[in-house]
């Protein structure tokens, strides 16, 4: 079988200093400032080098970290690890009560049976839960869980943390701690019953430029910025992608389910993590900008007849300009990136090109032969899950009927409210015009 190039949205972009640009975007709405750092990314809440804690061989911190528990140096304050080995995310449960609830948790999730509805519908919309272990950190042993790294083979990983719930702190809160966790993130919370502690997102109007939007900026956020935050973790400067919003409203919509019906547990401080590839965007983008409603692409498949000419103009008047189309439309409405890779598009008569056509088509065959036994990347660029269960507990029992965890639910349901109306925003955008009336 013959080796196809891969798609350009594949090779990986380097900077003339080797690394990729980032901005750090932290104190305000509008307000910038630049990494000065030249250096690979460092953990969550480091600013230099030295400041890293001494791990072990093969661990490093997670530089793509976006919220959370920050490194800080001479607290021992641990953000996230990476494993080297296998790309698992690595969670400090270094919280005596809160780390060993987490734990206990992910391992219900991990070891339900079929009677266990609830945890077996959770196992679907959380990461992996790959166990866990102990690491010497800075001569200490910490206990860490093992857990799958959600943006693993991206190559522009875009991050978006969401925490749910009007009410963030759990029963055995302090009242410091209740009044602390009261006064953040008002306005957002007021609103939604969820908040946006931070975010990265590789912005396309950049050239995939990585902008970071920290804790600061999450707290200013109100009813009408939610959704700015929102449409630029999207990249939806340009116009809103069909083809990524059903892609994270079929998760969405699964925990929002979940939400609805299950009656055992309360949710306190929980995320739903939002992940998706800037580079997969991008090809789905420009296909989008070009595709008139009215003038819908012909579609070729393994079981379908070969690759069609299209042609302009009246019945039976060649046009000039055929178009040489080998792109195929997936479950979900939108052309496959990769498959777009390889439209072709020619200014002179079909009659001169027999060869060509035929090399085209037999590209695109065993391209398409590829993708069903094993393809280049994931097909699923876009997916939300539900994270940190630190303070989770069980639901009170009462002699009363068991009710649901309204504090997660309204948050969840904003969330899903929030897209379903990008969605319907982006079925506007892309409708053909309506006819004028005689």
């Amino acid at each position: 079988m013959s080796q196809l190039k891969l798609p350009p949205y594949q090779k990986r972009k380097i900077s003339p200093s080797g690394r990729p640009q980032t901005l750090n975007i932290s104190s305000g709405l509008s307000t910038a400032t630049s990494s000065s750092s030249k250096k690979s990314p460092l953990g969550y809440g480091l600013q230099n080098p030295e400041e890293s804690p001494s791990l072990p061989d093969g661990y490093v911190p997670l530089h793509s970290q976006v919220a959370g528990h920050a490194f800080h140096k001479g607290t021992g304050s641990l953000g996230l690890l990476k494993c080297i080995d296998d790309g698992s995310v690595l969670k400090p449960a270094a919280k005596l009560l809160a780390g060993a609830r987490e734990l206990k948790f992910y391992q219900q999730i991990e070891t339900a049976d079929a009677k266990q509805k609830e945890l077996v519908l959770l196992r679907q919309v959380t990461p992996q839960f790959r166990g866990h272990l102990q690491l010497p950190v800075n001569g200490e042993l910490l206990e860490f869980l093992k857990l799958e790294d959600l943006t693993q083979g991206m190559l522009e990983p875009c991050i978006m943390d969401i925490k749910i719930g009007r009410r963030s702190w759990d029963p055995m809160a302090t009242e410091e701690k209740r009044n602390y966790e009261t006064s953040k993130y008002v306005e957002s919370r007021e609103a939604y019953g969820f908040c946006i502690p931070g975010f990265q997102v590789h912005s396309l109007q950049q050239s995939g430029r990585l902008l970071r939007y920290g804790k600061e900026y999450g707290k200013k956020l109100n009813a009408l910025t939610v959704k700015d935050a929102l449409r630029k973790f999207l990249n939806a400067d340009q116009g809103l992608c069909r083809q990524q919003l059903i892609l994270f409203l079929t998760d969405l919509w699964n925990i929002q389910k979940w939400a609805r019906s299950q009656t055992s547990y309360r949710l306190y401080a929980s995320s739903v993590l939002l992940v998706y590839d800037a580079r997969r965007l991008k090809p789905v983008l420009q296909h989008t900008t070009k595709r008139s409603p009215r003038s819908p692409v012909a579609t070729c498949t393994p079981s379908a007849s070969p690759p069609v000419l299209q042609r302009s103009g009246s019945t039976g008047t060649p046009a000039t300009t055929p178009t040489f189309s080998t792109t195929s439309v997936n479950e979900l409405g939108d052309v496959e990136p990769l498959q777009h890779y390889f439209k072709i598009q020619r200014s002179h008569s079909t009659n001169h090109n027999y060869d060509e056509d035929i090399k085209v088509m037999k590209q695109n065959y065993t391209f398409m032969l590829d993708n069903l036994v094993g393809s280049y990347e994931e097909k699923i660029w876009a997916k939300a899950r539900m994270i940190d269960f630190a303070h989770t507990f069980p639901a009170q029992s009462t002699n009363e009927r068991p009710t649901i965890d309204h504090n997660y639910l309204e948050g969840i349901d904003n969330v899903v409210k929030l897209f379903e109306g990008f969605l319907r925003d982006c079925e506007i955008q892309n409708a053909p015009p309506r006819l004028a009336l005689s």
